[in-house]
């Protein structure tokens, strides 16, 4: 097998958009020097230049595949810092496109023209890793999932996935790895949204339905933040993007389609093309980087073309209709045994969702109690299907 050559850094990051820039932004941070590959020669044009601009060295290196353009970055170094130790292994991370095929595609020929020790990682949000692993020519062996959260820059964790197939020194590589580059390993099995998106989608769905019941964007901004969260739901849906948002909605709704009723909003703002806050616009609106304090015109009238209710809710029913769906999929998660425990699951929500609270996110659901608990869900359940427990099992048992 070709080998990488020495003199270039042993770090590949495929997927030069605006998720594949901000992990690259996080080796930078990181002082990880990497190499940046994408299809697209403007898109990295335009990584190379905000690179540059901020004190890194760029070079322009040889396709390593046909039409995939490559640079190599290097950080800037203090004088007297030291660079970070080399990396046993070429560490690879694609942030393409989530369609299977291509992520297929690319991982096959990786596999091929790289050395049997590269390990390669796929950022997949809404893809299962036994299914991309099924590809033609890709090395399930050498296959994990390694899950960057948005923004990532804010997020401490990253989900650390193991396939069917995945050796256990590759897991263990890319474990070391995510320290190497500041992040907290979350160690999950695979599976659809694997931790955090699985317990983030009918969190994120739930909002969006608020919003067409009754409930306004600054209650639902209001109730989020007291609960423990970073910010509204509805300005991480603008963070996530409509596009990646509809992909891992269709993931969930697909794979447990009588715990979630589908908004309508999502598909609506990709119709509109308010594709969120990295164009600009979305259910908010941007200006360079700031957003709006009220939702955007546009937004305000899809709420209302898809309005089915006026309720007055209480922001403690608010917060029962946005905290309960997450933790009845947390015991999923755990029945399951995506998860081994509840602390991988509060380890999540701090690492991946940002949950902020001085309480275990768990704790708040022992302090609620079983009895409140169930209170809210038969009181809810015929209105929402995520405040419904799952036939299997009962949650809280």
């Amino acid at each position: 097998m070709p080998t990488w050559p020495d003199s270039r850094p042993k770090t590949l990051l495929i997927g030069a958009g605006v998720v594949g820039v901000a992990i690259a932004e996080a080796h930078f941070a990181a002082k990880r020097a990497f190499c940046l590959g994408d299809a697209n020669a403007s898109s990295l044009e335009l990584a190379a230049n905000y690179f540059s601009q901020h004190g890194g060295n760029v070079e322009s290196l040889p396709e390593l595949l046909d039409g995939l353009h490559l640079i190599a970055v290097s950080p800037p170094l203090r004088e007297g810092e030291a660079e970070p130790e080399p990396l046993p292994s070429l560490m690879v991370i694609e942030s393409v496109v989530e369609q299977l095929a291509v992520k297929q595609d690319l991982l096959g020929k990786l596999s091929r023209v790289l050395q049997n020790d590269a390990i390669l990682c796929s950022n997949t949000s809404t893809l299962r890793i036994d299914e991309i692993a099924a590809g033609r020519e890709v090395d399930a062996h050498r296959l994990c999932g390694m899950h960057f959260f948005m923004p990532v820059h804010q997020r401490a964790g990253v989900e650390i996935v193991a396939g069917g197939g995945t050796d256990a020194e590759v897991l263990e590589q890319a474990v070391e790895y995510a320290g190497a580059i500041h992040k907290r390993a979350i160690r999950c099995k695979d599976g659809p949204g694997f931790i955090v998106n699985r317990m983030l989608s009918p969190y994120l769905n739930q909002a969006l339905l608020l919003l067409c019941r009754g409930a306004t964007a600054e209650q639902i901004e209001r109730v989020a933040v007291a609960y423990g969260m970073p910010l509204s739901p509805l300005e991480l849906i603008d963070w996530i993007g409509a596009t990646t948002m509809f992909h891992a909605g269709r993931a969930y709704i697909n794979a447990f389609p009588q715990r979630v009723d589908p908004s309508p909003m999502i598909p609506g703002l990709l119709k509109r093309k308010r594709l969120g806050r990295a164009s600009g616009c979305g259910l908010y609106d941007y200006d360079r980087g700031e957003r709006s304090q009220n939702l955007s015109d546009a937004a305000a009238e899809l709420v209302e073309t898809y309005r089915t209710a006026n309720h007055d809710y209480s922001d403690g029913d608010v917060l029962r209709l946005l905290a309960i769906p997450m933790w009845i999929e947390a015991q999923q998660i755990l029945n399951d045994q995506i998860a081994e425990s509840m602390e991988q699951i509060d380890a999540a929500m701090v690492g991946g969702l940002g949950f902020n609270s001085h309480e275990r996110w768990s704790s708040i659901f022992e302090e609620i109690g079983e009895n409140e608990i169930d209170a809210a869900m038969a009181v809810f359940g015929d209105q929402f299907a995520a405040m419904r427990a799952p036939e299997t099992k009962k949650p809280g048992r």
